[in-house]
């Protein structure tokens, strides 16, 4: 399968390619469906001739490419709009029609505080997508995406869990105006699950209900199966109990698929070098030595216990 991503160095990008070249290069074998043979990767700084190639040879194609900040907001329609008509004209150059995936966002509902530039740039290249999957057969998945975190985020940028992390983790300050704001949070590894699925066929299909996604078989949008409601109160209380685990050696609940887990990943990905290691305090004494690592609220701790020769501790 030859893929194009266009967008490839930005966060989502990043990641996707990530996760297809370990699939490419035998590192990932859990995705036995998929046979990804070349990547074609543009930005806005590659040469032309690599998005020539890609629309040409693709077998799909992720559209990541997006103007999220621009001096201008008229940039807002050149970059969003614009850009994914470049995209499906030159795919329509050469008779190519793969499957194509555009990334819009949950602000393309235009609702309430919603409408904005950016917003009627993403809607109107949701309704270009869908049109162009009318006029050719080729099949689109247009995906509106909430809040978006996890490793290789940019700080103070567009991620108020990336600012968080970045600040936090590097002693700096955080400005929260109103703690019960409630964000909706997409893992960025669960994203990246889902758009592995879509190149088999298995995405998941939604329509939307105001600005809440419906999972539902037949829906016109496609959505990540698996996110997460949280406040903002929430999420810096989480960050600053990481922060603290050097000094308590008390590790919070992180279960399994729960966003404490997905935060605390991310959180020690912005954790510099020199604060990855910390000092532990041993107690030794003429029976040995005991030093504590880490302690759990409900799971006990982890420990190192050494006993001299002929020591006996609490029967061991």
């Amino acid at each position: 399968m030859k893929i194009l991503i266009t967008g490839a160095s930005g966060f989502v990008g990043k990641n996707l390619t990530a996760a297809l070249e370990n699939i490419r290069d035998g590192k990932d074998r859990t995705h036995p469906e998929l046979n990804v043979e070349q990547l074609y990767l543009y930005d806005i700084d590659t040469p032309d001739a690599v998005l020539e190639e890609g629309c040409k040879n693709a077998d799909f194609v992720f559209n990541l490419a997006g103007v999220n900040r621009p001096q201008n907001p008229d940039e807002f329609m050149a970059g969003n709009f614009g850009f994914a008509t470049r995209l499906l004209d030159t795919l329509k150059k050469y008779n190519n029609t793969c499957p194509v995936m555009i990334s819009s966002s949950i602000q393309a509902t235009c609702i309430g505080r919603y409408d904005s530039d950016y917003g009627r740039s993403k809607r109107a290249g949701e309704e270009l997508v869908f049109a162009y999957g009318e006029e050719t057969g080729a099949r689109v998945l247009v995906y509106r995406f909430p809040n978006l975190f996890g490793k290789w985020c940019r700080p103070n940028y567009n991620s108020a869990v990336a600012t968080f992390c970045h600040n936090i983790a590097n002693d700096l300050p955080i400005t929260v105006s109103d703690p019960a704001i409630m964000l909706e949070l997409l893992y960025v590894d669960d994203l990246v699950c889902e758009m592995l699925a879509a190149l088999s066929g298995r995405e998941h299909r939604c329509e939307f209900d105001g600005i809440d996604t419906v999972l539902t078989p037949d829906g016109r949008f496609c959505a990540a199966p698996v996110s997460h409601k949280v406040t903002l109160g929430e999420i810096v209380e989480l960050l600053n109990s990481f922060k603290e685990q050097p000094k308590a050696l008390l590790m919070p609940e992180i279960p399994e698929g729960s966003f404490a887990k997905k935060l605390y990943s991310t959180y020690l990905s912005y954790l510099p070098k020199e604060k990855v290691a910390f000092p532990l305090k041993t107690n030794t004494d003429a029976r040995g030595s005991f030093t504590e690592l880490l302690r759990t609220a409900k799971c006990g701790q982890v420990s190192v216990n050494i006993s001299n020769p002929g020591i006996t501790k609490g029967q061991h």
